[in-house]
């Protein structure tokens, strides 16, 4: 269960009535979640792409580039990129509507002491972006990290809620952005493919 929008106000899990905070020792003041979900929203991360002159441009390379037959060099010449432009064909026609990349793989960072942990990094990068920018490191960026001690497993949907409900809110309300190329103000869109 995550303590999030409708959830927000409650101390205890709804199914099983187990405290969502760690036992008070001693004096302490505030409650000490036992789990903490870290997430990073990536609405002005996007609309930052459009006013960073080094970037602006980039942004609408995946429109214009020549594409070679038969060589995938980038997510655009693959079959799912032509079929979600066949499907949104209204997303197409705007360029700078932006397609994300979404990567997660889960880590143990105290491995070497054999310390029982896990975190799940989520991480998503432009795909608006040429094939020698998009997979740069400084071009990702860090969406959330799930804590562990525990894989989050068939339960990872509930952990991604707030990034899905954003990426939902580019989607569907749009967000104004600024274009430091044009100087003039459009409305950004987000998919994930």
């Amino acid at each position: 269960m995550l303590y999030y929008l409708e959830n927000d106000e409650l101390t205890k899990y709804r199914t099983c009535g187990h405290s969502n905070y760690k036992p008070r020792t001693g004096r302490e003041k505030t409650l000490v979640a036992h789990k903490k979900l870290r997430y990073f929203s990536i609405t002005h991360r996007l609309q930052r792409f459009f006013m960073s002159p080094k970037t602006v441009e980039h942004m609408t390379w995946h429109q214009s580039h020549d594409a070679v037959d038969g060589v995938m060099m980038h997510p655009s010449g693959g079959e799912a990129w032509k079929h979600f432009n066949s499907v949104h064909p209204h997303f197409l026609a705007e360029s700078r509507n932006v397609r994300l990349g979404l990567y997660i793989d889960g880590f143990n960072p105290f491995e070497s002491f054999v310390a029982f942990f896990s975190c799940w990094p989520i991480m998503l990068t432009v795909c608006n972006l040429p094939p020698g920018m998009c997979m740069r490191l400084k071009f990702m960026f860090l969406s959330m990290v799930i804590p562990g001690p525990n894989s989050s497993g068939r339960n990872i949907d509930v952990c991604l809620r707030p990034l899905i409900d954003e990426l939902m809110q580019l989607w569907s309300s749009r967000v104004l952005t600024y274009n430091v190329l044009t100087k003039q103000n459009f409305i950004m869109r987000a998919a994930l493919m």
